[in-house]
């Protein structure tokens, strides 16, 4: 056994980099390193009277888990920044310059200029300018707690040096030391996803209209005098999750609970979690994950209750149409009155190719409800322009309730943190505890309006096209100039204008509860939750997902799956493998169908199909169908790696939209009946054309991108992983799978990643090398408390670190190709157990 003790001293020379920012020399850090396969002892030591301040153990067993463990808070906050440094350093300082709106001054201007208008953009929504008033009025808890992980990460930077970094950063001249209230601001503009950062690429150009020259001849047409905004350019939000909790009543035991959290990330960029153990003396012990580059844990369990989350249905923001004073188009009326935009001039600094480096000044405007966009099909007239106000841009509860969930022993403490902070951000929370009970709540930050604004709004869905895009597309469109539609306070709520807690959708009961990302309004197949909530939380009486469909089928009391096994209750086990069923929906619905339409008509003749530089995608042809229709007769409906079907179907569905694969119409007969909204509609309709049309593009589509027609799964659907090329089981939420597989452009990160080719077709997802997937299951848990002590099994589908040459990047990759669940280990004799374990001991004075 090895034992190395080792002074860490400072990669940098103090006085380099920003001066506000002192490098540290880390003089006062002592490290131990211990691991289970060296014989050769060596000691190095050193002699001092100060007892340390800060003393961290970091274990790492199979896949590189680090289990973290200190006697404070601090300790472990150090040590899980150091583990953040080591392991995904560049993601950090990437993101911290990106919210600083620094991108520009450290990278240049990226291509096409998209680091210029991403500063102006997060200089204009100031989350820093916001985060850091809250920062300095924040508890010693939370300080101390981001004190000291920064402390940490920034010791580890020292140790490893700027050029010892894991990570496309690796010697950068940008890689600094970080501050607290850095790391804090960052943690505090992940709240802001669903809201603010999905308008920051129209904020930058948003610039009032300059007065006309007076023309000397005519237009030659008329000025289009009704500009609408165009809510389709919007990016959708790609993050979804599926949320299992199993209580009492549905266990084989029938005792205690069953959870199942699988987030559905990205699996490159900023948006991946980091697998996490923290232990803090005999006080705090919490597995699970947590985003990279931010302390705590979002997704975990305890020794009593473990919970995960899903991104809930509801708006974090409302969107307002401005009517704009006539007088003047930075002034805007709101019921008749005039009220003036405020200004701020953002300067930023721009490094040339050459290294010279100058400087770009913006005046950006902002309402009352914030910042003024440049909206596509919009943009800034002389009557209207829009803006936005967001729920969580004042969250400053987010990071407190957080801190306080590592410390949750049961239901009732996990429910009390919800009530007493009400910061979740845009999540619901699925939950279970070894008492047996199950939680559902949609606790997210929501606007509360009126219920007269409210109904003012229902109306106008139905009356005003705009409102109606935006809403499909995500946004609550409001009219800026009737106030009315302000936010209303209310007591209870945690910040002025949202819905309070005791308002909320929630039910906690004895046999499962779950979400798959549609409205709480269906959290079970045997209930719904129905109540005056309002429709900014999501919708009732509403045709739901293919994917939540087939989460309420595996979970259904009825077990009409069979995946509880023959008594109907899960075990772990089961409740785990069912995980990765990979059963579609749509295929259970549809396919026999379709191979019934095939059947009786071998033969389609299809049209021409045109790119969109009016080039012929498809030929006009007759379709043998008859290969391919024999090819699904065979097929189970499951998205594993050695069924043949799979690519064909996923052809098939492409070619429909959302609203046809889940309303009455041209696939299905049936109305969609409130009553039974998890079964339907169901019937497929009698006019099988649509489906057979869709059979023969998919035909033509796997015939032009170079595959056989019965090509298994696992030959087309894929990951690359440091070159190597790994097959991936799984579906896309239209096909209705519950485990998530797919390809996203999501994220913020500068770090170079895999690309894919273009599509083989219109409304096809194939390309000529497959179907390439980079998002979908990340951290994948099940949590076990039936029995004598908890147990759980989890995998981390992308692996612990960004270093691209390290086995830890693709053995987990491998692991979920497998479906080889590894079991957690959470005891110290567990731990201890482990055959890849290895000791790395933090201490500071």
């Amino acid at each position: 056994m090895a034992i190395v003790g080792v002074m860490l001293v400072g990669a940098c020379t103090p006085g380099e980099g920003p001066d506000s920012i002192p490098l540290p020399t880390s003089a006062d850090t002592t490290t131990t390193s211990t691991t289970s396969t060296t014989t050769t002892t060596t000691t190095t030591t050193t002699t001092t009277l100060v007892p340390p301040r800060l003393t961290a153990t970091i274990k790492r067993t199979t896949d590189g888990v680090p289990h973290i463990s200190g006697p404070n808070l601090e300790s472990v906050a150090y040590g899980q920044g150091w583990v953040s440094g080591e392991d995904h350093g560049c993601t950090l300082i990437d993101q911290i310059i990106k919210v600083y709106g620094l991108r520009s001054d450290v990278l240049g201007p990226g291509s096409d200029g998209e680091n210029v208008e991403s500063d102006f953009a997060w200089r204009a929504i100031d989350i820093v300018g916001t985060a850091t008033a809250d920062y300095d009025a924040a508890s010693d808890k939370v300080v101390e707690q981001f004190e000291a992980f920064t402390e940490g990460w920034n010791d580890q930077l020292a140790d490893a040096g700027s050029d010892g970094l894991v990570g496309w950063c690796n010697g950068a001249e940008w890689v600094r030391p970080i501050q607290p209230v850095e790391v804090y601001v960052y943690a505090r503009s992940l709240a802001l996803l669903a809201s603010s950062a999905r308008f920051a690429d129209f904020i930058p150009t948003a610039q009032p209209p300059q007065p006309e020259e007076p023309l000397s001849f005519a237009p030659r047409s008329p000025v289009d005098d009704s500009p609408a905004p165009d809510f389709t350019a919007l990016e959708p939000l790609d993050v979804g999750s599926n949320g299992w909790a199993v209580g009492s009543d549905r266990t084989e035991t029938g005792t205690g609970g069953l959870l199942v959290a699988n987030p559905h990330f990205p699996w490159e960029g900023e948006l991946r979690f980091a697998e996490t153990h923290l232990t803090i003396g005999d006080e705090i012990d919490i597995y699970g994950a947590q985003l990279l580059g931010v302390p705590g844990i979002g997704i975990g369990f305890t020794e009593g209750v473990a919970w995960t989350h899903t991104v809930s249905a509801g708006k974090r923001l409302t969107a307002y149409l401005l009517t704009l004073d006539p007088e003047s188009p930075t002034s805007y009326l709101v019921d008749g009155e005039s009220r003036p935009m405020t200004s701020i001039d953002h300067t930023i600094s721009i490094l040339r190719a050459d290294g010279t480096v100058d400087e770009e000044t913006r005046t950006l405007w902002s309402s009352e409800y914030g910042p003024i966009v440049d909206f596509p099909g919009l943009g800034w007239t002389d009557s209207l322009v829009l803006s936005f106000r967001d729920a969580n841009i004042n969250n400053n509860e987010f990071i407190d309730q957080y801190l306080d969930m590592i410390s949750v022993q049961s239901m009732d403490d996990l429910q009390a943190v919800h009530a007493k902070h009400q910061g979740v951000p845009l999540f619901n929370t699925v939950a279970t505890g070894a008492d047996g009970r199950v939680w559902y709540a949609d606790t997210a930050a929501t606007p509360n309006l009126s219920d007269e604004a409210e109904q003012l709004f229902v109306d106008k869905l139905f009356t005003d096209p705009i409102t109606q895009i935006a809403y499909d597309n995500g946004v609550v469109l409001l009219d800026g100039s009737d106030s009315r539609f302000t936010w209303e306070v209310v007591p209870g709520a945690r910040d002025d204008g949202l819905v309070p807690y005791a308002d909320m959708p929630m039910v906690e009961r004895t046999d499962y509860v779950f979400n798959a990302n549609d409205s709480f309004w269906v959290p079970s197949d045997e209930f719904t939750l129905d109540g005056s909530f309002s429709i900014l939380h999501g919708e009732q009486n509403s045709p739901l997902s293919m994917r939540t469909r087939q989460n309420a089928a595996v979970l259904a009391a009825d077990n009409r799956t069979g995946l509880a096994g023959d008594d109907g209750n899960f075990s772990g086990i089961e409740l785990r493998d069912a995980v990765f069923d990979n059963t579609g929906h749509a295929a259970e619905l549809l396919l026999d169908a379709a191979v019934a339409a095939c059947s009786l008509t071998p033969v389609f003749k299809v049209g021409e199909l045109l790119a969109a530089d009016e080039t012929v995608a498809l030929p006009a042809e007759l379709v043998d169908l008859t290969p391919a229709c024999s090819i699904l007769a065979r097929w189970d409906g499951r998205y594993d790696l050695d069924r043949a079907g799979p690519l064909l179907w996923r052809e098939v569905l492409n070619r429909f939209s959302n609203d046809e694969r889940t309303r009455t119409g041209t696939l299905f007969s049936d109305e969609f009946d409130p009553l039974r909204p998890t079964l339907s509609p169901a019937v497929p309709a009698e006019d099988s054309t649509p489906l057979l049309a869709a059979l023969a593009r998919a035909v033509q589509t796997l015939t032009k991108a170079g595959f056989h027609l019965d090509s298994t799964l696992g030959a087309a659907q894929f990951t690359e992983r440091s070159g190597t090329r790994i097959p991936i089981h799984g579906g896309t939420g239209v096909d209705g799978v519950t485990n998530v597989v797919q390809w996203s452009g999501s994220g913020s990160s500068t770090e170079p990643a895999p690309t894919r080719g273009d599509s083989v077709a219109p409304d096809s997802a194939l390309r000529g090398e497959g179907f390439p997937v980079n998002y979908g299951s990340s951290f994948v848990m099940t949590v076990d408390y039936t029995g004598d002590q908890v147990q759980a099994w989890a995998i981390l589908t992308y692996g612990q670190t960004g270093d691209r040459e390290s086995p830890w990047f693709e053995e987990q990759t491998t692991r979920f190709s497998e479906k080889n669940w590894r079991e957690v280990a959470f005891t110290a004799e567990q731990i201890a157990a482990d055959p890849n374990l290895t000791e790395h001991i933090l201490e500071v004075r």
